[in-house]
């Protein structure tokens, strides 16, 4: 795709001299708009809040490492006339050789001082029009791209922001299938890749659409409602406007029920041992298992969104409940590492959530190793079978 663009639109574009600019400012957005006064910037939102039901794994605990209340900070989209945009190896976005403070998330900020210094800034590629530049620091991890990245795509669309290009991660599967169910142009988008820096008539750029007012939730991530609601309707009538026969397998009643396996895990992160053996309990019960990276996304869509059931492990998979009806049940295998973004989702998305735990208050406290692969103690799985006969 890169190779395309780059000889069919980009031979309109105007390789500029290189800009030895290594200074970078940190500036909120209020002082960058008075830094630089042909930028503008559009508040979206003030004090968001969010309101959802407490976390049931660790009710004890529950406001102090996932609290169901609080606001997000206030999200704005910037317009810069004359802008420049480059995304530094950390992932950050710098636009005019500054970091916006509101553009980071979980205040997970890599630069100390007002200012500082990064490697010299070359090869500026001119842009004409306007660009909307979207991105995140994680945008190979599909939950941060859909609730992060495409959060930022629907605060553009419902605040009606127009631009001629977009310039985005674009190097997955998922990140081409979104993109395309969302209706965007694949020859309207700028693949943005790490050291591009580009110039254009207009620079476009939202703030974090997931950043709390108080750094709250280590084991959390939050979004905004109206935003994820959109994103979810958004990929939904992309599914229905192609009527995609392939999807069509993904609605028989016989599949209702469904499994989502971790042996498709990138680099075998939180790998399930025993995933076998535990999925052997469910199967008789009716359910079937995927391996999502099997499956297209419009598949992966038109599965959940027809599925009564689901039982899954901890993990991005689990980013396709928002594509669920209401009233579906959603069954959470909590393995070490806890964390509640998906209760959170669920209960945005009015989902019947159940959970089963293996976590500890101390796994809360002392941290557990992101990708450690993982024996599920088996007796807890046929304790909740046993609880739940309706299975």
């Amino acid at each position: 795709m890169y190779n395309r663009f780059t000889k069919t639109v980009c031979l309109s574009f105007l390789i500029v001299v290189p800009v030895y600019a290594t200074r970078i400012k940190q500036l909120s957005v209020l002082q960058f708009v008075k830094q630089f006064p042909e930028a503008t910037c559009q508040q979206c939102t003030h004090r968001y809040p969010f309101n959802m039901t407490p976390y049931p794994v660790f009710p004890q605990v529950d406001q102090n490492f996932f609290p169901s209340k609080g606001y997000f900070t206030d999200m704005f989209i910037l317009s810069i006339a004359n802008g420049t945009a480059y995304r530094h190896g950390s992932g950050d976005v710098f636009v005019n050789n500054c970091f916006i403070k509101e553009t980071q998330i979980k205040n997970m900020n890599y630069f100390s001082g007002p200012e500082f210094d990064i490697q010299d800034i070359s090869n500026i590629i001119k842009v004409p029009g306007r660009v909307a530049v979207i991105s995140h620091i994680f945008p190979e991890c599909y939950g941060h791209w859909i609730f992060d990245v495409l959060g930022q795509l629907a605060l553009l669309e419902i605040n009606n922001v127009q631009y001629d290009y977009l310039c985005v991660p674009y190097h997955s599967k998922f990140m081409k299938e979104t993109l395309d169910l969302w209706g965007i142009d694949h020859n309207k988008i700028i693949p943005l890749t790490q050291n591009l820096c580009i110039q254009a008539d207009t620079i476009i750029m939202a703030t974090s659409v997931t950043q709390t007012e108080v750094m709250i939730g280590k084991n959390a991530n939050y979004n905004a409602d109206f935003l994820l609601k959109h994103v979810s309707q958004k990929l939904l009538s992309g599914v229905d406007l192609k009527a995609a026969e392939s999807t069509q397998q993904f609605s028989e009643p016989s599949l209702s029920k469904i499994f989502i396996s971790r042996k498709d895990a990138i680099a075998g992160r939180r790998f399930v041992s025993n995933e076998d053996e535990i999925f052997a309990l469910f199967q008789p019960l009716g359910f079937k298992r995927y391996e999502l990276t099997a499956l297209s996304l419009p598949e992966q869509i038109a599965l959940f969104h027809n599925a009564t059931t689901i039982v899954s492990f901890v993990g991005s998979g689990s980013t396709n409940i928002i594509f669920c009806k209401p009233g579906t049940h959603y069954i959470e295998i909590v393995q070490k590492m806890v964390d509640a973004t998906f209760f959170y989702v669920s209960d945005i998305f009015k989902l019947n959530y159940s959970y089963i735990n293996n976590s500890t208050i101390p796994d809360l406290l002392y941290g557990h190793q992101h990708s450690q692969e993982e024996t599920f103690p088996i007796e807890k799985i046929k304790n909740f079978l046993s609880e739940n006969p309706e299975f």
